[in-house]
């Protein structure tokens, strides 16, 4: 057993001069060493303020009331605008929480567009503002719901909470 480790010692030598005699053999004044690291395309996502308590949601509106729920922060990392993909936990729904799970519909309105309906699944938004650069500056995006209360809704709680999933262009 200690002749084997003994042989292998000495190959394991002879290899290694052979490797520093071909360094040594080299004739050129000059190296080049060539490298290289890669850096995904990435956003990232804050928001400042998202925790919204006290939507109107009462008959005393005549109409029915945009109301702001939060901003959306984005910086990404490519120079461009973001695509924002967003979803309800509730489908598209305020949803009570009177025992009877009471709904009212809402659209939602990302910065400029309108209207969006939860309803029917996620909704992508290939426009979202971000901030680009290495101090990691930011764009906010206001996000706002229109309620569709009628002043003849049950009486409860009424709640959602969108995810928003960002990505780059």
């Amino acid at each position: 057993m200690n002749t084997l480790l003994k042989s292998l010692f000495v190959a394991s030598a002879i290899t290694s001069m052979t490797a520093a005699a071909a360094v040594v053999e080299t004739t050129g004044n000059e190296a080049s060493f060539t490298f290289e690291g890669t850096i995904e395309a990435m956003c990232k996502t804050d928001s400042g303020s998202n925790s919204v308590t006290n939507l109107n949601l009462d008959s005393t509106q005549e109409t029915q009331e945009t109301q702001e729920i939060g901003t959306l922060d984005v910086w990404c990392n490519t120079g461009e605008n973001a695509t924002t993909e967003y979803s309800s936990a509730n489908g598209g729904f305020l949803v009570a929480d009177n025992g009877k799970n009471s709904k009212i519909a809402y659209t939602l309105d990302i910065g400029s567009t309108s209207g969006v309906d939860l309803q029917s699944g996620t909704y992508k938004h290939l426009t979202t503002l971000a901030g680009t650069g290495s101090a990691g500056d930011t764009q906010a995006t206001t996000l706002k719901i229109t309620p569709q209360s009628n002043g003849l809704n049950d009486a409860g709680t009424y709640s959602d909470t969108i995810t928003v999933t960002v990505s780059p262009n």
